[in-house]
């Protein structure tokens, strides 16, 4: 399918349209989401996202979803994350255009906070012995008391979910966002010239010139406005 210069600058107006009706409600009222991992902290990250959802593009385990009119004006097409769902690939730090997401590596990335529910737990409630989750982590955030009881210290957990996804017992293990790491912009540096840390690239990622020319295209596809 082909599109007319007209028809992708039109579409192109149609998103800036949006961005500058969005943008100065963007800072007014409303809680704090979960965000992706490397999220600078909340007033940063809502003046830099611009809102493209390109790290939702990519995310595989479709972790990441839009900010709704209910999660409040200023949340509105951000990205939000269901913590229990990511699986820490980075890729949307990868991705991320603007700065957002920082750069930085897998090890600083707290997303937040496991807690053991021993009335679930197999070892704990006596129903058979269990070490899935002490051998699983790959924090050491747990040890195992007695040889038997998996004991977690929360100050080791970065959130990673490993333990949640190999737990045979459904319910044992709870993450939620709460201790996410956020992050300071980084000083003297503009917002496309960011230190990049996260570290070698199996895959390069696209320039945001050509993602943003296939965003347009999918959605003049969606809406019927490309011309043959």
């Amino acid at each position: 399918m082909k599109f007319s210069r007209r028809t992708l600058l039109q579409l192109a107006a149609s998103g800036a349209v949006t961005a500058a009706l969005v943008g100065p409600v963007a800072i007014v009222g409303a809680r704090d989401l979960p965000r992706p991992p490397g999220a600078l902290v909340e007033a940063d990250f809502l003046s830099r996202c611009s809102r493209c959802l390109r790290c939702l593009d990519v995310c595989q385990p479709l972790a990441i979803r839009p900010g709704h009119w209910t999660d409040g004006p200023r949340n509105l097409g951000t990205p939000v994350l269901e913590a229990a769902k990511c699986i820490m690939c980075m890729e949307c730090i990868r991705f991320c255009p603007t700065g957002a997401l920082s750069k930085i590596p897998k090890d600083e990335v707290v997303i937040g906070t496991v807690s053991l529910v021993k009335e679930v737990c197999l070892a704990w409630r006596g129903a058979k012995r269990c070490d899935v989750c002490f051998k699983a982590c790959p924090t050491k955030a747990f040890t195992m008391q007695n040889r038997r009881y998996p004991v977690l210290d929360v100050t080791k957990c970065d959130g990673c979910g490993i333990c949640l996804r190999r737990c045979p017992e459904p319910g044992s293990l709870l993450l939620t966002s709460e201790g996410a790491k956020r992050y300071q912009p980084q000083p003297g540096r503009i917002i496309t010239r960011l230190e990049d840390r996260v570290g070698p690239y199996e895959i390069e990622p696209a320039p945001y010139s050509e993602w943003f020319l296939n965003r347009l295209r999918s959605l003049a596809g969606h809406y019927g406005l490309g011309s043959k």
